[in-house]
């Protein structure tokens, strides 16, 4: 029923969203083997990775490398951001995506472009 509401939705969107949720599984992880066994229980899998890992991990020595005196001798300034600048890396922002970590979406900053650019860019600077 709610298959064929997507499918008479004509909304190619919807679709897809209802076709990543049915194929996508980000919760668990599948089948693992290990040492010819199939691992399936949660436990086994996790003990197989660990053991994965440390066996390709290092262990510390306690020394600390030497690291040479390099004489740098291009130094950068400064750094400009121009209102322009600002307003070309807002138009690349993707709108479809989730906000990000400061729980701003993208289409905002897209819609307020011109209002924000030159503060951003101020702040920058």
């Amino acid at each position: 029923m709610h298959e064929q509401q997507i499918v008479e939705g004509n909304n190619l969107g919807a679709f897809y969203r209802f076709v990543n949720t049915r194929i996508s599984n980000r919760t668990t992880v599948g089948a693992i083997v290990d040492d010819g066994l199939i691992l399936t229980d949660n436990q086994d899998k996790a003990n197989a990775f660990n053991k994965d890992f440390s066996s390709v991990g290092v262990a510390d020595n306690g020394e600390i490398p030497h690291c040479r005196d390099l004489q740098l001798t291009d130094l950068l300034d400064s750094v400009i951001f121009t209102q322009a600048d600002v307003a070309n890396s807002i138009d690349r922002l993707k709108c479809n995506l989730s906000a990000g970590p400061d729980g701003l979406p993208s289409m905002l900053f897209k819609k307020l472009k011109y209002c924000i650019s030159r503060p951003l860019a101020m702040l920058f600077n």
